[in-house]
């Protein structure tokens, strides 16, 4: 008996050994070097990771077809099919190509489908997650991120990204297509309101725009978040790093940990990550520890991020996806009052009054189901969505009352949606022309209020409900590509019975404003917004588009509403802004180089400027408006290793004060920023390591004259330069280090310049490192 055993189980081993290919091979690029870290997958789950010699092996224990696919960043990806029928080893070697880089590549997806840009009649830029993870590495925030983007201006080194506008008007704020702006009530802290860590990619779509609904009269940004792997059954990835001030770094050095998960087990699909930020305290180029007033420094920040998608069939799939991020200040200093144009506003040692400021929470979940042909060709798909919203700002003695005992206070938004998108996709084709047609409704519930943190009602809480139909049609035909939409707004705003808060000036006893009894109501917004373009493919050297776009947004409901003087809700302008974007621009390759251009011209009949009254109130101008400029960009291979880009951005605004059609008056810095040049150069040795050199150049803008107020103040030129680099130490470890601002320059940011006020004469950081260390399994 024990000698069948034994003989049966030699038998079963041979068997075994016999019956397992060994599938091995080499990936190199066109030059013959090994590509460390490079995935190869074969089909459908198997997976692995090319070694330090660019060496990969894979072991099949059945016989059959496979499909090898290999993947590498910046390199055209390679797919090869191989039998095995009882062979021992296999030998499959794989040589990828440098990507051509051609505009028409660019996939975009937050038109509602899967779209090339060369579908698309209008400006659209894209920032890769290579991309995202360079730039963040010399980054302070998301916002920060977009900062070379053309038509978008620099960002404010703070919590709010007020100023930092798309094309010199307000942008709409997307996570996976969920709204992050609170237009009710802009509180200016929709940018940073995510992790770069929890991207995959960004998209933005510049110029006027409904296709989202209500506040992209700038365009959209649309934060992308990653997607499960397809490679791998389990891959995990491990970042530790470190941060702070290269000038006075006592203080001021600071930590992050990100762990991000991923795989695919069969027909589920799964990405995990969480990380944890600790930052220091920031400091200007001569180590002065800068303002903590709306600061991101000394604070701690979360994100935990999910996603999961299941194939139900081969037509249809289910996916969940959940994100948190909250970004808290707990700072030591207070600030120490400068003079505006003079010196700074800097960080002092003393405890804070009121409660810790920030973003407390933001939180975002959505379920999503599509459906491929659920009848005839039509596509199918529903996304349900919210968002919890809460951000917490600095005290302020503005908020004095002698009569409640208040010697200030500290304001909070609160914003709560949930909402439903039906989207459908029917192709249809007439001989030569093709195309599809996209419609759907979209529905949004919207409840934001603005409130004191000692619980004095500042702005009452709206509530809003949202229904908008829509249709898109896309016909091709021939090089042509025409694009028209139209979509009908129809918003119910429901405002509650409430009292003006009253103000009074420090030390005094008699109001100065506020304390008025408002008669609540019902404000109804109808309106019907169009699109359409045109585009011509034939030639590679120019790709020329034409576009006109309209968008809807409401002028800031809520700071209408606070600084109220009639008594009934009915009687208070609050009309919508209707902005019409006319624009004509191209794509273009030559050889190695792209470039791309565009000419816009923006106009609204009513506006949405701030204006600050001497009470320190701020109140909005509805006067028409007209905002124009033009962007051109370009990049280019110098060498196999070298790339070099750069791109200018120009934009004005006007107002037409007397409303006699003669644009007259300047519009301020916190829409209309000065020129701005970027340009790079990008340097990569055979895949192991790279180097990214970035130059920004802001320019001068002085459109007013003394005493300057809101807005309204000088803007200097400045140039910041930054690094970053990536070494890999083994195809599975990574070492990076970036430094910003590295020449340490001594400047104040866009924000503090045009902001005239004391109180916001702000420095920028000097320099800062950030290094981390990368680890994938």
């Amino acid at each position: 008996m024990n000698l069948k055993i034994l003989i049966t189980a030699l038998s079963l081993s041979s068997f075994f050994a016999y019956s397992q290919t060994n599938l091995k091979g080499t990936v190199k690029d066109e030059k013959g070097n090994p590509l460390i870290g490079a995935t190869v997958v074969l089909s459908p789950t198997k997976g692995t990771i090319t070694d330090g010699d660019g060496t990969y092996s894979i072991t099949v224990l059945e016989d059959g077809k496979y499909t090898i696919k290999t993947n590498f960043t910046g390199l055209k990806p390679q797919n090869k099919t191989v039998s095995v029928v009882g062979e021992k080893e296999i030998t499959v070697d794989f040589v990828l190509l440098g990507s051509n880089q051609e505009l028409n590549e660019v996939v975009i997806t937050s038109n509602r489908m899967r779209e090339t840009l060369d579908e698309v009649p209008s400006s659209v830029a894209v920032l890769s997650l290579k991309q995202i993870e360079n730039l963040s590495q010399t980054s302070n925030s998301v916002a920060d991120v977009l900062m070379e983007i053309p038509g978008m201006a620099l960002s404010s080194n703070q919590t709010s990204s007020t100023g930092q506008t798309l094309r010199g008007r307000n942008m709409l704020v997307l996570i996976d297509g969920i709204p992050q702006s609170t237009p009710l009530r802009s509180g200016g802290r929709d940018v940073n309101t995510i992790d770069p860590s929890s991207l995959e990619r960004v998209e933005v779509i510049k110029g006027a725009t409904a296709i989202y609904g209500n506040g992209a009269d700038g365009g959209i940004v649309n934060y992308i978040t990653k997607k499960p792997s397809s490679t791998k059954r389990f891959e995990s990835i491990t970042s530790v790093g470190t941060e702070g001030s290269l000038v006075g770094i006592e203080n001021s050095v600071g930590s992050k940990l990100t762990q991000t998960i991923s795989g695919k087990l069969d027909k589920l699909g799964y990405v995990a990550s969480g990380s944890f930020r600790q930052i220091g305290v920031y400091k200007d180029a001569n180590g002065e520890v800068i303002s903590p007033t709306y600061g991101l420094g000394e604070t701690t920040q979360y994100t935990l991020f999910g996603k999961v998608n299941y194939e139900i069939t081969e037509k249809q799939e289910i996916e969940l996806m959940y994100n948190y991020f909250s970004s808290n200040q707990n700072s030591k200093y207070t600030p120490q009052l400068g003079v505006y144009g003079e010196s700074p506003t800097i960080g002092v040692l003393e405890e804070q009054v009121g409660v810790d400021q920030g973003n407390k929470y933001n939180h975002n979940a959505q379920l999503t189901y599509k459906y491929d042909e659920i009848f005839g060709k039509t596509d199918f798909r529903l996304n349900v969505y919210m968002q919890d919203f809460k951000t917490i700002y600095d005290y302020s003695d503005t908020f004095y009352d002698p009569n409640l005992g208040f010697d200030g206070g500290q304001t909070l938004i609160t914003s709560s949606k949930r909402g439903a998108r039906l989207n459908f996709s029917t192709p249809y084709a007439f001989g030569k022309i093709d195309g599809n047609i996209l419609y759907g409704i979209d529905i949004l519930n919207d409840k934001t209020s603005q409130d004191l943190v000692d619980g004095r009602k500042w702005t009452p809480e709206m509530k809003m409900t949202n229904f908008a139909p829509y249709a898109q049609l896309k016909t091709a035909y021939s090089d042509f590509i025409l694009k028209a939409g139209i979509r009908f707004e129809n918003i119910n705003i429901d405002v509650p019975n409430y009292t003006t808060i009253t103000r009074y000036n420090v030390g005094q006893t008699s109001p100065i404003s506020g304390g008025i009894d408002i008669n609540g109501g019902a404000i109804d917004y109808n309106a019907t917004t169009f699109n359409a373009g045109l585009r011509y493919n034939k030639w590679q050297f120019i790709k020329p588009f034409i576009s006109f776009s309209q968008s809807f947004s409401i002028a800031d409901l809520g700071r209408t509403l606070r600084t109220a003087t009639e008594n009934t809700v009915s009687n208070i302008n609050s009309e919508s802004v209707i902005a019409n974007n006319y624009e004509v621009g191209f794509n273009s390759r030559i050889g190695q180089v792209n470039l791309s251009g565009a000419y816009f011209i923006s106009t609204s009949d009513l506006g949405s400027t701030y204006s600050e009254t001497e009470s320190g109130a701020f109140v909005i101008l509805r006067q028409p408006e007209k905002v124009y400029g033009y962007e051109l960009s370009m990049d280019t291979k110098l060498t196999r290793e070298l790339t070099f880009g750069t791109s200018i951005s120009y934009t004005e605004g006007k107002l037409d004060s007397k409303d006699s059609g003669d644009y007259d008056t300047y519009m301020g810095g916190d829409r209309i920023p000065p020129v701005k040049i970027v340009s790079f150069l990008s340097y990569d040795l055979d895949h192991k390591f790279n180097a990214r050199l970035s130059m920004i150049y802001s320019g001068d803008r002085d459109r007013f004259e003394a005493p300057y107020s809101y807005g309204r103040g000088p803007v200097n030129d400045f140039t910041t330069v930054n690094l970053s680099t990536n070494y890999h130490i083994t195809p599975s470890t990574k070492l990076s280090l970036g430094i910003r601002n590295l020449l340490n320059k001594d400047y104040y940011p866009l924000t503090s310049q045009w902001n005239a006020r004391s109180a916001n004469y702000v420095k920028a950081n000097g320099a800062q490192f950030n290094v981390a260390l990368t680890v994938s399994l």
